[in-house]
């Protein structure tokens, strides 16, 4: 049996839908899984106490039981920890048994890093959403265990479905949270290239900006948005069900989210693991526009599959108004985009890759 440790799947989460895709995938290939997740009991810190004290019961109890225990976060390989006297009490149920745990982006760089080493350390195998992820573990030092990548999948958008032809005008489409935690997302940046080209008078009246998503920054961001004078061109349409989420991307010109990579003067990182929503884009159709560092590296080819852009105002205005002259040159990308995950990001790859990485084989990229 494989144990899978996780948070709260009722989330709507890019790790928790990612642990439901690993958990479907496990099951399609005949593989008995068993989910724990530490989920509240109650509000308040009562519930979440509770919740934890259960998550513990369920790992004594089906522990003995697992010969391969897969965490979807670095943080719930402490518990495993706490559990050795188990596996010393119980040596034969222990014997042979694999540790894994999956690697997403800024909870293994940077200051986050050093907080999780010795947990990985003592995994049989890591697996990493992306090459970027692996890269930023391997630069440092410490005696890692081989990180296999494993690219997440996505769901969203039904296969097959031939994509919708491209709007006049330039259409812009941001899926992100809009929380003052993760500015990176971009959404300013966006907000100071259109005011460049508005300020050059080069913003054009067929150009919109729609943006997906909640957060507590929500409100500045509308603040912004009116102080620079572009409630015209700019649309907040807040969280959105998958069906409309789907229709949003099929009937975008391009997704837009330029999350910016780096650490800050106190090591705190920011950027993007992998990010979902390019593939989901793609998978629609529709090339995207981000920033040159983070794990969309790996999914999005510069100038073929969608752009790659340094994260500054100047050279975002500058490409958005070559696209909105050159619309062709979406269509070609967006074309390119929809191959590519078709061919290396599909259902049947990521079975592939997780089987290799769970058991060790040459699929999985080390």
């Amino acid at each position: 049996m494989i144990l899978l440790l996780s948070y709260d799947v009722r989330r709507r989460g890019g790790i928790e839908r990612l642990t439901l895709q690993v958990q479907a995938s496990l099951r399609r290939q005949g593989r008995k899984v068993r989910l724990l997740t530490p989920r509240r009991l109650g509000p308040g810190p009562l519930g979440r106490l509770l919740g934890r004290g259960r998550f513990l019961l369920e790992l004594i109890l089906w522990l003995p039981q697992a010969h391969t225990v897969l965490s979807m976060h670095a943080l719930l390989l402490q518990p495993l920890g706490w559990l050795e006297w188990l596996e010393r009490s119980a040596p034969g149920a222990a014997q042979g048994r694999q540790r894994l745990c999956w690697l997403h982006g800024i909870e293994v760089w940077g200051k986050a890093l050093p907080l999780v080493a010795a947990d990985l350390q003592a995994c049989r195998r890591l697996i990493a959403s992306s090459g970027f992820t692996r890269d930023r573990v391997l630069e440092r030092a410490g005696h890692w265990p081989v990180i296999k990548v494993v690219h997440p999948m996505a769901d969203l958008v039904e296969a097959g479905q031939a994509p919708e032809p491209l709007p006049q005008g330039l259409r812009l489409l941001t899926v992100a949270r809009m929380a003052t935690g993760e500015r990176y997302k971009g959404h300013r940046l966006v907000l100071d290239s259109l005011a460049l080209l508005h300020e050059r008078h080069q913003l054009s009246d067929q150009l919109s900006w729609r943006v997906v998503g909640e957060g507590n920054d929500r409100a500045a961001l509308e603040a912004r948005t009116r102080e620079l004078g572009l409630e015209l061109w700019v649309e907040f349409l807040g969280a959105l069900p998958d069906a409309a989420l789907e229709r949003e991307l099929r009937h975008c010109s391009v997704l837009l989210m330029p999350s910016g990579y780096g650490l800050d003067e106190a090591g705190e990182a920011q950027g993007e693991g992998f990010g979902i929503v390019y593939l989901e884009a793609a998978q629609a159709g529709r090339a995207a526009i981000a920033s040159r560092l983070g794990g969309q590296s790996d999914l999005i080819l510069d100038g073929e599959t969608g752009w790659l852009i340094d994260p500054e105002p100047n050279e975002l205005a500058a490409l958005l108004l070559q696209l909105e002259r050159e619309p062709a040159r979406l269509g070609i990308a967006g074309q390119r985009a929809r191959q590519r995950a078709v061919d290396q990001f599909s259902a049947a790859c990521f079975d592939r890759s997780l089987t290799a990485a769970i058991n060790g084989g040459p699929a999985g990229e080390a």
